[in-house]
C-alpha cells in the first residue's frame, strides 16, 4: 500500500536557487520584454568582450542545444575580428562556455576556459544513485539539472547522444498520470488553452508585453472548478516552465517563445555523456571563480581566486542572475542598452530531488511523466525514470514560491521526506480515481 512505501534509499537534491555560481534555474522574459532583449545582450562591447549562455542570443532559451548555439555564435564573432596567435578566455563550462570554447580550439585558437566549480556542465549535472547497501547493485546517472533533449527532431545533441551508443527515452508531456489532492484533476489542458487565447488576444495591443500573466487570468473570471483547472494549469505548465511568478512573467511571449512539449527525450546515463564529449581535448582550469573581468584597449584581464589571466578577448557565458548582481565585477561595465534588456529577463528557481527506491511502488505510466496538482502546489511534476535507468528512479520537480514552501531553508533529509509523502499521495489519489 502506499501508505507503507518507503524511504528512497539512495537520493540527490538540487539546490540551485542558492548555488553560488547559478542563482536559479534558467531565463524566461518578464512583463515588458521581448525575445530583441536576449539578442541585445549578445552584442559584443568594445570588441573586446561578448556574452553567451541559455538566456542570449538564442531563440531556444533555457535550453542546452540553445546555450550551446550561443557560444558557438560568440566564438564565431570573436573568429571574425581576432588576428592570428590572439589568445582567448571563456568564463564558464556549462553548455554556452562549452560551445564557445569547442569552436575556438578546433579553429587553433590558443583558447582556455575558466569554470568556477570543480566540474563542467553548469546547470547540467549528473549524480550517481547508489543501489541498495550490501548488495552488488550498480549505482546509476541521473539528471539533476537539465534533462531532456527538448526540440528533439532539431536537437543537434539527438544524434550526439546515439552516436555515443545511447538511445534517448520519449516523455510525453501532454499526458501525464495525473492526480489531485482535492480528488478531482479537472480540465487542465482546456484551461491552459483559454489562458493561451487570452494572452494571444492581448498582443493586440501596443502595451500588450507590459501584460503579466497574472492580469490574463484573473480577466478570464473563472469560478468553482473551472478556477481549480486554472490553478492547476497555471501551476504546472506555467509556474513550473518557467520558475517565476506569474506577475513577472510575460503573458506575450511566455507563448510565443517555444518550450517544452517537443517530442522530449531524456539521457539514460545522464548529460554528462554529452558534456565529456564536447570537452574532450580543451584547455580547462576548473575551481577557479572570476571575481573580475576587465577589458581595454589592449585587451583583457581577469581577476580569478588564483591569480590575474591576461588575455585578447572574453567570452563570458555567465547566468543572467550573477550579471544582475554584479558578479563577477565587470570594468568599464555593460553598456545601458545592455543593462536595460538584462532587466527584462527574469531567473526562474525550479528545484529538482532524485530518489531511488528499492522497487518501483508508484503507478506506472507509459508517458513516464506524472503530475501531481496539491494546493497549494507543491512537487507537482515527476518523472518516471525507472525504464531508462533500469532501476527504480523518479524525479521530482518544484518551482517558485513552492520552493520557498517545501525545499529552501530545510535539510536534504526533510526535503526528501516531503517529496516521498508527495509521492505517496500522488499514487494514492491516482489508483483511487481508477475503476
Amino acid at each position: 500500500m502506499d501508505e507503507n512505501a518507503p524511504l528512497p534509499i539512495s537520493w540527490h537534491v538540487a539546490r540551485w536557487g542558492d548555488e553560488p555560481f547559478s542563482r536559479g534555474s534558467w531565463s524566461y522574459l518578464r512583463p515588458g520584454g521581448s525575445p530583441a532583449d536576449r539578442w541585445t545582450l549578445a552584442e559584443p562591447i568594445d570588441e573586446r568582450f561578448v556574452l553567451c549562455g541559455e538566456a542570449v542570443g538564442t531563440d531556444q532559451a533555457a535550453m542546452t542545444h540553445g546555450a550551446h548555439a550561443s557560444g558557438v555564435r560568440a566564438a564565431q564573432w570573436c573568429l571574425g575580428v581576432a588576428a592570428p596567435g590572439e589568445r582567448i578566455v571563456v568564463v564558464g563550462g556549462g553548455f554556452a562556455g562549452l560551445g564557445a570554447a569547442r569552436t575556438l580550439t578546433d579553429a587553433g585558437f590558443d583558447c582556455v576556459l575558466v569554470e568556477a566549480r570543480d566540474r563542467l556542465g553548469g546547470r547540467a549535472q549528473t549524480v550517481q544513485l547508489d543501489g541498495p547497501p550490501g548488495t552488488n547493485s550498480a549505482a546509476v546517472g541521473a539528471d539533476a539539472g537539465a534533462a531532456w533533449l527538448q526540440q528533439f527532431a532539431r536537437n543537434p545533441f539527438a544524434d550526439v547522444v546515439r552516436s555515443l551508443g545511447v538511445e534517448p527515452v520519449p516523455t510525453d508531456f501532454h499526458a501525464p498520470l495525473a492526480g489531485s489532492a482535492n480528488g478531482h484533476v479537472g480540465a487542465v489542458a482546456e484551461a491552459f488553452e483559454a489562458l493561451r487565447l487570452a494572452a494571444l488576444a492581448a498582443t493586440g495591443d501596443p502595451g500588450a508585453r507590459d501584460v503579466s500573466l497574472d492580469v490574463v487570468a484573473a480577466s478570464l473570471g473563472l469560478g468553482g472548478d473551472a478556477a481549480r483547472s486554472m490553478q492547476h494549469a497555471v501551476d504546472a505548465d506555467i509556474v513550473l516552465e518557467t520558475g517565476g511568478g506569474m506577475d513577472d512573467t510575460s503573458a506575450r511571449w511566455f507563448f510565443a517563445e517555444d518550450g517544452v512539449g517537443n517530442e522530449d527525450h531524456w539521457i539514460p546515463g545522464g548529460y554528462r555523456q554529452v558534456v565529456e564529449h564536447l570537452a574532450a581535448g580543451l584547455h580547462v582550469r576548473l575551481a577557479e571563480p572570476v571575481r573580475m573581468i576587465e577589458w581595454h584597449a589592449a585587451g583583457v584581464a581577469l581577476t580569478t581566486d588564483l591569480g590575474v589571466i591576461e588575455a585578447d578577448r572574453c567570452i563570458a557565458s555567465l547566468p543572467i542572475s550573477l550579471l544582475q548582481r554584479g558578479e563577477p565585477v565587470l570594468r568599464p561595465g555593460l553598456p545601458s542598452r545592455h543593462l536595460d534588456a538584462l532587466a527584462r529577463i527574469g531567473m526562474g528557481v525550479v528545484e529538482k530531488v532524485l530518489m531511488r527506491f528499492e522497487e518501483r511502488w508508484w503507478p506506472a505510466t507509459p508517458s513516464g511523466y506524472m503530475r501531481w496538482y496539491d494546493s497549494p502546489a507543491s512537487w507537482c511534476e515527476w518523472g518516471d525514470l525507472t525504464d531508462g535507468c533500469g532501476a527504480p528512479v523518479v524525479a521530482a520537480l518544484i518551482a517558485h514560491d513552492a520552493v520557498a514552501r517545501h525545499h529552501h531553508g530545510r535539510s536534504d533529509a526533510e526535503v526528501v521526506s516531503a517529496s516521498t509523502d508527495a509521492l505517496r499521495r500522488w499514487s494514492a489519489a491516482v489508483r483511487a480515481q481508477r475503476p
